[in-house]
């Protein structure tokens, strides 16, 4: 079977998802912030410098081919340094290797190798574990499962995904659609990159939108009661390995199928996340998730 982050949902039997989480507890008032598909030079640099100013850490899921570029360097340094946690939104995005274990495993270790290796250049002596796996569109199947189970990676998910890679939307639209949604546990999705394009190493193009709805959504988040915090935290991660769950956090169910459990019960948010049918087939379009 598989597992899709974005239409309905199926998941394994067995104790294949022992390692996929999809949020923290409800019970306590956390939420984590999370970025896909960076470094993306300029709008990665921008994120950055917002959560800065806002004090709130986050976690970014990199895409290896964009670490390899060697050009962004100095800002995985940022991110180890600042304290946000990095993880590994696979090598290239690429939907297909899901279906192998030896790709995805191949995936997983380029990516991983990246990540050190830029850290390494940029004089980083204490680098850190990378752990966490998010991938590509939130698709999972057996053989990718099994890959990242075997390298020692745990597979976060999310719950809270509004589309801010959808052209035309304006910060404020974006911040107010994850306020309208977000509760205690949370963990949110948003992009400092798209996919492995670089339209401008002077400017960014790619997510403009991205720094301005951390400037907007974090304060209104506080306001709210709901503290930003470290994914690892807010999912109950203790170390970078040997992790362990807290009893309140969320993972896949172990067995039969199921729809994911939403943020606030409803389980027609969750319904929006997946795209993989039974026999396996991709869809025509996707999300740049």
């Amino acid at each position: 079977m598989l597992v899709g982050g974005c239409a309905g949902v199926l998941l394994p039997e067995g104790d294949l998802l022992r390692d996929v989480y999809l949020r923290g507890s409800p019970a306590t008032p956390t939420v984590a912030l999370t970025f896909d598909d960076g470094p993306n030079g300029r709008c990665t640099e921008a994120v950055l410098d917002a959560l800065r100013d806002v004090g709130a850490p986050a976690t970014f899921f990199v895409l290896g081919e964009n670490v390899a570029r060697e050009q962004d360097d100095a800002l995985l340094a940022r991110m180890a340094r600042e304290g946000h946690t990095i993880g590994v939104h696979s090598e290239t995005h690429a939907v297909r290797p899901l279906f192998l274990r030896g790709a995805t495993a191949a995936e997983l270790g380029a990516a991983r190798a990246a990540v050190d290796a830029a850290l390494a250049r940029a004089g980083v002596l204490e680098r850190p574990a990378i752990t966490l796996f998010r991938p590509p569109f939130g698709f999972l199947t057996n053989a990718a499962a099994e890959a990242a189970r075997e390298a020692g990676f745990h597979i976060v998910e999310w719950t809270v995904s509004v589309g801010d890679w959808e052209r035309g939307r304006r910060p404020e639209e974006i911040s107010e659609a994850i306020l309208a949604r977000a509760r205690p546990g949370d963990v949110i999705v948003l992009h400092d990159g798209d996919l492995t394009h670089h339209r401008s190493l002077e400017r960014c193009r790619d997510r403009p939108n991205a720094a301005a709805t951390v400037r907007l959504l974090v304060p209104a988040l506080l306001a709210r009661g709901l503290r930003p915090a470290p994914l690892p935290e807010v999912l109950g991660l203790a170390g970078a390995s040997g992790a362990v769950v807290s009893p309140s956090a969320t993972r896949w169910p172990d067995s039969g199928a199921h729809e994911p459990p939403s943020s606030d019960g409803d389980p027609s948010r969750s319904r929006s996340r997946g795209v993989v049918g039974r026999s396996g087939s991709l869809p025509a379009q996707a999300p740049a998730v």
